[in-house]
């Protein structure tokens, strides 16, 4: 994965929020994932980028409050 927008500011300017970045991301239970992705006949589990977009962000946001997005800058 690669960090965009908000994320990627956050990281240049303040590299130690990658370790805080990566705790968050290992908080994501393996359900969550397996709810979102998509399982094949032979029991391989994927998820694609969109799908792992629909993961709650919540934990994440609650600790990074500057990458919470107002609603006018998504219809933009």
């Amino acid at each position: 994965m690669y960090p965009k927008g908000r994320l990627a500011g956050l990281l240049k300017n303040c590299p130690d929020a990658a370790a805080d970045v990566f705790a968050l991301l290992q908080q994501v239970t393996a359900d969550e994932l397996r709810g979102e992705g998509r399982t094949y006949g032979s029991g391989l589990h994927k998820i694609e980028p969109g799908e792992l977009a629909r993961v709650s962000a919540a934990a994440f946001l609650k600790r990074c409050p500057d990458l919470v997005m107002e609603r006018q800058e998504l219809l933009l």
